[in-house]
């Protein structure tokens, strides 16, 4: 009888694995790591499901009720987009920061000689967990034409955000909105440090909105940047109440802001501990004067806060831009060229 008995034992766990592995598999087909680091935990290609081609992308657009096909031909032309999907490695990864999964992005060009070591920058994306982060849309049109120069793109969707199908945490009240999410963008350099073709003695940072907010205070923790980029920045955020009192998001996610409000925005206010950062990290600002989100004052101020600390800077200043640099976001973004060319 137990011979019996194992026997079907084995034939029932046989079955068992054999129905596992025929299973359907859920989730994106995860890729082999594309860094040494510990904290790297999972990664794969960012063209998937619907973004694994141009005509799949925009059917799975053209459903929306309100989905425009001229509009978006125009911003996503198809030759651009199917250019990069041959020419650029992009990856969705999660790691580990502070014992929480956080999510990520990385771009890296694919014809890269194999001795080669490229400059890196680090995105800090702006806005809330809820409606900004990284998705195939924002990937293209924010990293994409960066990675397209020659650099190594990464950025972080900071703890409890995640755009993407991963085992990132999405508990939104993580998200501190410039407290200890900062840490999520420090947290970063192991991962670059264990990418073969990367360059960690050559790193710049480019900060959108919020992610000034992050910029600054990360720069004053890694003194190996090279160059700092702020797109409608904030530099002081009690001040900036004053031009915007409806920032509900600060009540929302800053902890401990209902009771100690003003030495909370003073955290995450570069002109009140500027002399924190690095002397000299060249740093260009660009804001538009009709930007309704954060008053162009904030960037006008912290221009002067820099050219009274001598610190290498420029300031740009777009005529009728809006929050987003609109209509100039084209020569922002040569400017950025520029200026990242010329420090890195």
């Amino acid at each position: 009888m137990k011979p019996f008995l194992i026997l079907l034992s084995s034939l029932l766990l046989a079955t068992a694995v054999q129905a596992e592995q025929t299973k359907p598999k859920t989730g994106p087909e995860l890729l082999p790591a594309f860094s040494t680091a510990a904290s790297l935990k999972e990664n794969f290609s960012c063209y998937i499901g619907p973004f694994a081609s141009y005509d799949s992308w925009l059917s799975w657009l053209s459903k929306r009720p309100k989905f425009n096909t001229e509009v978006f031909s125009k911003q996503f032309p198809r030759i651009d987009i199917e250019k990069r999907q041959q020419t650029i490695d992009c990856r969705i990864f999660v790691y580990e920061s502070d014992g929480i999964l956080v999510e990520g992005v990385m771009l890296q060009p694919k014809a890269t000689p194999e001795k080669q070591k490229l400059p890196i920058i680090i995105y800090n994306r702006g806005g809330n967990p809820r409606n900004s982060t990284l998705n195939y849309g924002s990937i293209q049109q924010n990293l994409m034409h960066l990675a397209e120069q020659g650099y190594i793109v990464i950025a972080s969707q900071y703890r409890g955000a995640a755009g993407w199908e991963t085992s990132a945490s999405r508990d939104l009240i993580l998200d501190e909105y410039g407290g200890a999410d900062v840490n999520d963008v420090v947290n970063l350099l192991p991962i670059i440090e264990g990418m073969p073709a990367s360059d960690s003695k050559r790193i710049a940072m480019i900060g959108v909105s919020r992610g000034s907010i992050m910029s600054y205070q990360a720069a004053v923790r890694m003194p190996q940047l090279k160059a700092l980029v702020i797109y409608s920045g904030w530099s002081d955020l009690e001040i900036a109440l004053e031009t915007r009192p409806d920032m509900q998001v600060y009540d929302k996610l800053i902890p401990n802001y209902a009771n100690n409000k003003s030495a909370e925005l003073a955290k995450r206010s570069v002109l009140r501990w500027l002399d924190k950062l690095p002397q000299q990290l060249p740093i260009l600002l660009l804001h538009g004067d009709k930007d309704a989100r954060i008053d162009v004052s904030q960037a006008r101020n912290m221009a002067a806060a820099l050219k009274q600390k001598k610190q290498p800077y420029n300031y740009i200043e777009y005529a009728d831009a809006d929050h987003d640099l609109n209509p100039n976001h084209a020569e922002a973004n040569a400017e950025t060229a520029a200026w990242l060319k010329q420090y890195l």
